[in-house]
């Protein structure tokens, strides 16, 4: 995409960031609720790993919000709506907590953003919002930053074990472009991250890649990210390094992914390049049996010694090249003795080869399974240990509807908020009808049902075995008010308000 047509994409980012725009997939609908999560294609040979799946929704989405759904299509929690990525369950204190970005997206051909990173207990409350307010940013182009309360990216928020955060952020700034035939006084987005105390902000670690172009030149980028008319001005910054994850070493050095240098990076604590893994060429490393490109989500699943084992979601295609290589998910060895990376599993689906542009994850689950979210795809895939693909979710039109990262997770949900009911009169059955939800809500098993002519001292009708996200059950005669309760394990809350039942269903 040319300055011309970039110009013209940003300056609509505000009217069109979060508004749904296609409608072709469709969606589920309830009477308790005005959440509408898209209905999730499922196909299953085998048992998954326990847990639900988690995914956020943009692009030409019928909503923009995160969900948490099940295997059988059935929605567990869905978020108020909002540009969210990146929804999933990590441990801070040793307790269970949902993350999530919540900001602005920048759309390809930039493809970050700006905001902060929420963190909700089990009972869905946000008891952190994670940011980083003073570092001297300039957003990109038109966008106007005048109303922002952080700059975080939406690419990173991985927590550490010792309550911090890994993150990302993308600052348009001046650099001289010249030795690759840009402009000297030209525009780039560099590429920042952080490592920060979630509950102070503190910085405790800052990488920008502008401050090292002596070990990553601006000509190594090249080959997989030509400079063409980008860097012109701060509205077509030329954004070359992109990066998209970065995960910690036990030394406190870090792994960071590079999608347009096509290269993982150990960066060392004083900040400088320990070592370059180039998906094509090697970097300091030789390929043997095992390539990538433009890759996503970067995760050291074992280090031991001088051996490494890491992951990550080979999209192989991009803005720059796409069509030729299939997305698959790698898990490499890579040896820092002998200076060598050998696949030690390659993942894909031969019934449904996918080319994934952007975004896209990778997860380790129990018993060797893995799950595979590809981004700009709206599909969700579940591998079993001998790499067969075991389940497919797909929840959009492909190249319409995208997810910037999928997993699954176990997840006990205790909401503090009260349920959702709505009821009506079938007059053609002469039958009270009650449909009853509650957004988020794990542990119940049934719900009770009162009702009667008068508001107050609502007498129980009867019980009903909760089925889904909205249990549906009747009663006979007509009410004019009813109110539910929610009952299981550990449930405290649960108790609806008292309403009006509708003349008509």
């Amino acid at each position: 995409m040319r300055v011309s047509s970039v110009i013209s994409v940003l300056a609509g980012l505000h009217a069109t960031s979060c508004v749904a725009a296609n409608d072709s997939w469709p969606w589920q609908t309830y009477k308790s609720s005005s959440f509408e999560p898209p209905h999730l294609k499922i196909t299953k040979s085998g048992a998954t790993a326990p847990g639900y799946l988690f995914f956020d929704q943009s692009w030409d989405a019928h909503q923009y919000s995160v969900f948490m759904m099940s295997d059988d299509n059935e929605l567990i929690w869905q978020s108020p709506y909002g540009d969210l990525k990146d929804f999933r369950v990590q441990m801070l204190d040793g307790k269970p907590v949902l993350t999530y970005f919540n900001g602005i997206g920048v759309p390809e051909p930039f493809g970050w953003g700006y905001g902060i990173i929420q963190i909700l207990d089990q009972s869905y409350q946000s008891i952190y919002n994670v940011s980083v307010i003073h570092d001297n940013y300039t957003a990109v182009g038109t966008v106007d930053s005048s109303s922002f309360v952080s700059w975080l990216d939406i690419h990173e928020s991985t927590m550490t074990s010792d309550n911090t955060m890994l993150l990302t952020g993308y600052n348009v700034t001046q650099a001289d472009l010249s030795s690759v035939g840009g402009p000297k006084d030209g525009w780039i987005a560099d590429s920042l991250f952080y490592e920060v105390d979630v509950k102070t902000n503190d910085i405790l670690f800052r990488w920008s890649a502008k401050d090292h172009v002596d070990q990553i030149s601006l000509e190594d980028v090249q080959p997989f990210y030509p400079i063409h008319d980008w860097g012109h001005n701060k509205s077509a910054p030329y954004g070359y390094f992109h990066i998209n994850s970065v995960e910690k070493f036990q030394d406190g050095s870090f792994l960071v992914s590079s999608r347009y240098y096509c290269s993982l990076f150990k960066i060392a604590k004083d900040g400088s390049v320990d070592w370059t893994l180039q998906g094509q060429t090697g970097g300091d490393f030789s390929l043997d049996g095992v390539n990538f490109a433009y890759q996503h989500d970067a995760r050291i699943r074992n280090e031991e010694d001088s051996k490494l084992v890491i992951s990550i979601f080979d999209n192989a295609n991009s803005d720059v090249k796409n069509g030729t290589d299939h997305t698959e998910g790698i898990f490499m060895n890579v040896n820092l003795d002998t200076k060598s990376v050998t696949p030690l599993r390659l993942l894909d689906d031969p019934r449904d080869e996918i080319f994934s542009t952007s975004q896209g994850a990778v997860q380790a689950l129990p018993e060797n399974h893995v799950l595979i979210g590809y981004g700009s795809n709206p599909k969700i895939k579940e591998y079993n240990a001998d790499g067969s693909c075991i389940m497919t979710a797909q929840f959009g039109e492909d190249s319409v509807v995208s997810s910037y990262r999928a997993y699954r997770h176990p997840w006990v949900g205790i909401p503090n908020t009260a349920p959702d009911v709505f009821s009506c009169i079938d007059t053609s059955h002469n039958t009270t009808n009650v449909y009853m939800s509650w957004n988020g809500a794990t542990e119940h098993q049934q719900w009770h049902v009162f009702g009667g002519v008068t508001q107050n001292g609502l007498p129980r009708l009867g019980v009903t075995p909760k089925t889904g996200f909205e249990t549906v059950t009747s009663v006979k005669g007509g009410l004019k008010y009813v109110r539910v309760e929610a009952h299981g394990h550990g449930i405290k809350a649960g108790v609806s308000k008292s309403v009006h039942v509708q003349t008509q269903c």
